[in-house]
């Protein structure tokens, strides 16, 4: 905190959600059923009267924050000092606050006020989320003097600012940074969160400064380090975003190429931008020459099964095993994986074989209804073993055709092998952080850029994504140091990828209640779901409307609406692609 002399206050953080009136008479009227853009909303400030106290300027300061958001900053400016005024960063760190009850902590010795904010989130100034835990409070002070006039204003308080949940919701906008995974073709996103007010400008600015440490050795970008915008605004005109860029973005061909896509897939996004220029220089950059970006491969519909004994493939209504002939699945079987191919399947044996098999390799038409078959077969189905260890976790493909793995007591590596076809030899990824922790689950990223994993070290589930370094061939070499996500999730006994930005993390259900379901998205909120009591694994296709969870009775559970139904029985284990 920046010193300065007199009392130290807070103001109530409650009035800062604010409110509106409810109309009690008039006629009914049919809503439009459009939601208005979020740079629509621009919440009213008013300035410090003559001989408010220090509680009112503080008050003022804290109502006037959000309206700064959608303008300038100028009213909340005017409670402060000119020395703060000019010194305060609002975007330093924007703590997200809940509504939970504040209480009020007086000190009869100082005579400081201060309250205790319950805290959901805070952003820095890139527009990085980091979601808090349940229960995390932050105390903020300010420190008031008093003019040349006799008037209070503050003089002293940390950089950033302070919003509630809802305006945060109407005055910022998530914004997904493109960014290319190490084959310089597919779409790598990274969530930010951007004031909407000139959001234009905020992603170009950030784009260009590049992605967050945790991912860059992970992803491309066309944009070098020396990149920077030439004049720092990027102006919309009928919906054209005029980037204009230094001469020292200039780069070779490709690069400028990846540069455009990039910047396009960006703005675009944007509800106010259909089109882009680019110039660098001066120079206009042709987008007719820009890479053609692809988002990452979706898991086919045809999900695979463990149906007694037998692999199945399973379109989401029937089930098909495989014949007699093909062989029987090892009892000790578990961790389902299917390639993104479609035509292997991975799975544990024993806890400490990964093995593979192409028994599915021939698609629907070489299986039979489950209906049509009773028992397993009796002779041992045909498998591969591809990689040995003590007890490991459920196995991941990625999209490249790699196979992932990890020992469930964390040894501070992870285990990649190829799997499907694919030369290269098996790699020990190092993670230390992983050494002495519980490893439950992994999953690798649609995009192939990214590991989740989930872990518990001192009896608390951590669940982090860590950025896959590949060759241009996309064999990985290593893994960059993680981010948590998802803080307000619990145990994550199973994972899997809901899209490219969002893990399904399956928790456990310890006393007969729904099994806690959870929705994280990496660099943004967690929403909770529950599932059956008995759900011991989640897969998913795309999208929450494909969630489908299996239970200790073997039951198939697809999310229907706010809840579940059942799609099939006999199943032990079920997997989409990844």
């Amino acid at each position: 905190m920046r010193a300065g002399r007199g009392i130290a206050l807070m103001c109530a953080v409650l009035a800062l959600a604010g409110c509106a009136s409810i109309p009690t008479s008039g006629p009914v009227r049919e809503g439009a059923g459009v939601v208005e853009e979020s740079d629509s909303f621009v919440p009213f400030a008013e300035g410090p009267r003559p001989g408010d106290s220090p509680t009112a300027i503080v008050t003022g300061f804290l109502q006037a924050i959000p309206q700064g958001f959608a303008s300038d900053f100028t009213v909340a400016r005017e409670f402060l000092t000119p020395e703060a005024s000019l010194e305060w960063d609002p975007y330093a760190t924007v703590t997200i606050f809940d509504s939970r009850a504040i209480p009020l902590e007086l000190d009869e010795g100082t005579g400081a006020i201060t309250y205790t904010v319950p805290v959901a989130a805070t952003v820095d100034s890139g527009g990085r989320l980091t979601e808090a835990p349940d229960g995390a409070d932050s105390t903020l002070q300010f420190v008031v003097t008093q003019d040349a006039d006799g008037e209070y204003r503050i003089a002293g308080l940390e950089d950033g600012s302070l919003i509630a949940e809802a305006n945060f919701t109407r005055l910022f906008r998530r914004v997904d940074l493109v960014f290319a995974a190490s084959d310089g073709v597919t779409m790598v996103e990274e969530a930010r969160f951007l004031p909407a007010l000139n959001a234009a400008t905020r992603a170009a600015s950030e784009l260009v400064a590049g992605p967050s440490e945790w991912l860059a050795d992970a992803v491309v970008s066309g944009l070098g380090l020396a990149a920077e915008l030439e004049v720092d605004s990027v102006v919309v005109t009928d919906g054209v975003a005029a980037v204009r860029l230094g001469q020292a973005a200039a780069g070779t061909f490709a690069e400028s190429a990846l540069a455009y896509a990039q910047l396009e897939a960006t703005l675009t996004a944007l509800p106010e931008v259909t089109s882009i220029e680019v110039t660098v220089g001066g120079v206009p950059l042709d987008g007719d020459e820009a890479v053609d970006l692809a988002q990452a491969p979706t898991p086919d519909e045809v999900a695979a099964a463990l149906v007694r004994g037998r692999l199945a493939l399973w379109d989401g209504e029937q089930l098909r095993v495989t014949p007699d002939d093909v062989g029987r699945v090892p009892d000790a079987a578990s961790g389902l994986a299917l390639a993104y191919s479609g035509g292997q399947v991975a799975m544990v044996v024993g806890s400490d074989r990964l093995v593979v098999s192409d028994a599915l390799a021939g698609g629907v038409a070489s299986l039979v209804p489950a209906g049509d078959v009773s028992g397993p077969p009796s002779a041992p189905m045909e498998m591969r073993e591809v990689y040995a260890g003590t007890d490991l976790v459920d196995p991941s493909y990625d999209r490249h055709g790699w196979l992932w793995t990890a020992e469930t007591a964390g040894d501070g590596v992870v285990v990649a092998v190829p799997a499907a076809g694919v030369e290269g030899e098996g790699a020990l990824l190092d993670a230390p952080w992983l050494a002495g922790r519980d490893v439950r689950a992994i999953a690798v990223s649609r995009d192939g850029a990214r590991l989740a994993i989930s872990s518990r070290t001192a009896g608390q589930t951590v669940i982090e994504v860590a950025g896959v370094v590949r060759d241009p061939a996309g064999v990985p070499t290593a893994l960059t140091g993680p981010i948590a996500v998802g803080a307000k999730a619990g145990e994550g006994a199973s994972l899997s990828w809901l899209d490219e930005m969002t893990l399904a993390v399956l928790g456990r259900s310890d006393d007969g209640t729904a099994t806690p379901l959870w929705l994280v998205t990496v660099g943004g909120f967690t929403e909770a779901l529950t599932a059956d009591a008995d759900a011991v694994a989640v897969s998913s296709r795309h999208g929450e409307a494909t969630l489908t969870v299996i239970t200790a009775d073997g039951e198939v559970q697809v999310r229907a609406g706010a809840s579940w139904a059942i799609s099939a029985e006999g199943v032990s284990d079920l997997a989409y692609s990844g």
